[in-house]
């Protein structure tokens, strides 16, 4: 007498393999709407088991259509997977929406598509820049030469012979890939060079950069693009490692963690203090279009990190792009992890590069206790 045996769908283990899944079935029931999302989305590795069928209703679908999927991140401590939609999901259709799958919980926040954009605002604080025993503190303004704008000192680093650099993004002092090696970079940045601020001097000039190349994750190799740029000190001892007023660059690096608190020094918003919600579960589309330097491209990048700034104040804005994000361990000892360079200021996201990965591909190491 034969029996006949119902073979179970292999059940997804991590929060990454649930995000996963969302994106695919996502991607197949066309939920993103303008986002470039879907070019990065490859077949889930393990689709959803049996409760998973709670997403295939009409009316899930439906909503989730209509609201358009942006992002979709992973948090493992927290067994969490947060879909981030363009609109904002009302108390009515939250009922009708999954909250857990596979004992994962799901949850779901009105988000925006990562962005890259010029033209800061003025400073939050009195000045961009801050001044420790006369010396230009990372967390301030700079900028290259010849153009009208400014970002942030993020660190200072140095290489195997001891010379050290200031680091920063690519699309604030690697001209988004056009930079000769060799250009001014003058702190305070050109923008915020005026009557009040102290007189601008050449910190550095560019060395070299990590690429911010646009194209589909099929059509080019989106592990390279890492928007980074080093430039070599003038004087190291007109500079310290010293983050504004606040603290010390951390001497420690480590991997970011979706629930660390984080803070950051800018040069716009200055001292902030966020929370990493999640990890984006596929290559993130970052639209930049950035006027100083004439660019308009969407540049898809492999691991980011999504944080939310505290009690809905912003983490970032437009002017911070650089800053070094610090988190600290269960003893106190503060970590460096990370460096912001996207954001979204409507929706009060901002998007950070994990730290270890870029030191490790310019063979680079943090300065700490630098003229502090």
């Amino acid at each position: 007498m034969s029996q006949s045996i119902k073979q179970q769908k292999p059940k997804a283990q991590t929060a990454r393999e649930v995000a996963e899944a969302v994106l695919f079935w996502a991607k197949k029931n066309n939920l993103f709407g303008k986002v470039p999302l879907e070019d990065a989305v490859e077949v889930a590795k393990i689709p959803f088991s049996d409760d998973g069928k709670l997403f295939v209703s009409h009316n899930v679908q439906s909503i989730l259509r209509q609201k358009a999927i942006n992002l979709v991140t992973f948090n493992e401590k927290e067994k969490k997977v947060t879909i981030f939609t363009n609109g904002k999901i009302n108390k009515t259709e939250e009922k009708e929406l999954p909250v857990s799958v596979s004992g994962f919980t799901i949850d779901y926040i009105q988000g925006g598509v990562a962005q890259v954009r010029g033209d800061p605002p003025s400073p939050e604080q009195s000045k961009p820049y801050t001044l420790h025993n006369n010396r230009y503190t990372c967390g301030s303004s700079i900028f290259p030469a010849r153009c009208m704008g400014a970002g942030t000192l993020g660190l200072i680093v140095s290489d195997t012979n001891g010379k050290m650099f200031g680091m920063t993004n690519n699309h604030v002092a690697g001209a988004c890939n056009h930079a000769m090696p060799g250009l001014p970079i003058l702190a305070p940045g050109p923008l915020d060079a005026n009557e009040d601020s102290c007189d601008p001097f050449t910190i550095g000039r560019h060395t070299k950069l990590l690429p911010i190349n646009d194209g589909i994750p099929e059509n080019i190799p989106v592990s390279s693009n890492c928007d980074v740029s080093i430039f070599e000190l003038s004087n190291a001892d007109r500079v310290t490692s010293m983050q504004g007023d606040s603290y010390d660059t951390p001497a420690l690096c480590e991997e970011p963690l979706p629930s660390m608190v984080v803070h950051k020094v800018g040069r716009t918003t200055g001292l902030t203090k966020g929370i990493i919600v999640g990890q984006a579960a596929a290559p993130l589309p970052v639209s930049y279009h950035v006027n100083e330097y004439d660019i308009k491209k969407t540049v898809f990048f492999e691991t980011v990190y999504v944080v939310m700034g505290w009690d809905a104040s912003p983490f970032s804005r437009s002017g911070d792009s650089g800053s070094l994000v610090v988190s600290e361990k269960a003893d106190g000892t503060k970590i460096a992890i990370g460096l912001v360079f996207a954001g979204n200021e409507q929706r009060g996201m901002s998007f950070i590069l994990p730290l270890p990965d870029v030191l490790k591909k310019l063979s680079l190491n943090i300065v700490s206790g630098h003229n502090v």
